[in-house]
């Protein structure tokens, strides 16, 4: 995945900048996922549950992404 982040990187704004943006959105999204998870644990959710409620979205998630790039999506 960075081998490729890098030779598309360095493409446009070069390949240090474009893990660097990388880094930031994953460590964004663990964040934001632990704060949602934390909150929904305080709010009285069980902890399993929660986690597979997460599973669910993300699953979800990359199978819609999945069904757009095979019917032709722009790809990234």
């Amino acid at each position: 995945m960075n081998a490729l982040l890098q030779e598309r990187g360095h493409e446009t704004i070069g390949a240090g900048r474009t893990l660097a943006v990388q880094n930031f959105f994953e460590n964004l999204a663990m964040l934001g996922m632990a704060g949602l998870y934390f909150l929904a644990i305080e709010a009285g959710m069980n902890p399993v549950a929660v986690a597979y409620g997460f599973g669910i979205v993300v699953t979800s998630g990359m199978a819609a992404l999945a069904v757009w790039r095979l019917r032709g999506g722009r790809s990234c």
